[in-house]
C-alpha cells in the first residue's frame, strides 16, 4: 500500500455560497491543475462522497430523493483505494461539496479523517459563511425551488438539513478544525470585492491565477449558461 502523501483540499461549502461556479470552474481548469500536481475529484458536486460519511439519521435532500445509505463492510477502505485511483500520479487533490458541512459529531470526524489520512498527509478544509440571515433566506429559497422545503419542515430539527442546527457557523468552524487547518473566505466580501468566489478559492489552494479569464454565469436552476 502506499504511504499518504499530498494535500486533500476539502471544500465544504457551505450552501449558497457560489459552490456550483467552484465545482463547475474546478471541472473547467482540470488540465491547468493536473499540470500543478493537482487531481480534481470527476464528481462535480461530490454529494455521494459526503453523504457516505454523513450519520445516518440526518434526512439530507440527496438521502430524500432517493441516495441509499451505505451499508457494506469495508466501505471506507474501498473509498480510500478509490481515492488513490483517483489521484493518479498527483499529489494533491481537489473534492468540492456542500454536504460536508453538515458534518458534526465525532463518529463522522474519525470515518472522514482514518478514510483521508490513509490517502493524503494532509486536510486543509475550505469554508465559505455569509451573513447568516441571507444565508437562511437564499437556502430556503433553494428548498422551495427543487422541492423539499416541505419534507425538509416535516422532519424534526435534528434530522432535518435545514434545522436550526444546520445554521451555527460556531459548530462548523469547531468541527473543522479538528479535522485540519481550516481556511475560512467571507463569501459576501468576496463578491464585494471581486464580484466572483472564484478568486479567493484560487488563492485558497495556492493557484491564484486558475481561474483567469474564466467566466462563469448560473441560470436560476445552476446550469452554467457561458
Amino acid at each position: 500500500m502506499q504511504p499518504p502523501r499530498g494535500t486533500l483540499w476539502l471544500h465544504a461549502g457551505t450552501h449558497k455560497t457560489g459552490t456550483s461556479s467552484i465545482q463547475r470552474a474546478l471541472q473547467l481548469r482540470r488540465e491547468a491543475l493536473a499540470g500543478a500536481g493537482i487531481a480534481v475529484h470527476p464528481a462535480e458536486n461530490a454529494i455521494a462522497l459526503a453523504n457516505l460519511f454523513l450519520r445516518s439519521p440526518l434526512r439530507t435532500t440527496p438521502r430524500l430523493n432517493g441516495l441509499p445509505l451505505p451499508d457494506r463492510p469495508g466501505i471506507f477502505a474501498a473509498e480510500a483505494e478509490a481515492l488513490r485511483d483517483l489521484r493518479g500520479p498527483h499529489d494533491d487533490m481537489v473534492v468540492s461539496s456542500e454536504e460536508f458541512c453538515m458534518m458534526r459529531d465525532a463518529l463522522e470526524a474519525h470515518a472522514l479523517r482514518s478514510t483521508m489520512l490513509a490517502v493524503f498527509a494532509r486536510i486543509v478544509p475550505i469554508l465559505f459563511f455569509r451573513n447568516v440571515e441571507d444565508w437562511r433566506r437564499s437556502r430556503a429559497d433553494q428548498l422551495r425551488k427543487t422541492g423539499f422545503w416541505g419534507a425538509h419542515k416535516a422532519l424534526p430539527d435534528e434530522l432535518s438539513a435545514d434545522g436550526a442546527w444546520y445554521y451555527d457557523q460556531d459548530a462548523i468552524r469547531a468541527f473543522w478544525s479538528k479535522i485540519g487547518p481550516v481556511i475560512q473566505i467571507d463569501y459576501d466580501d468576496a463578491c464585494r470585492r471581486h464580484g466572483s468566489v472564484l478568486p479567493d478559492f484560487a488563492r485558497a489552494i495556492g493557484q491564484p491565477s486558475l481561474f483567469d479569464g474564466l467566466e462563469i454565469r448560473l441560470n436560476q436552476r445552476g446550469v452554467v449558461t457561458t
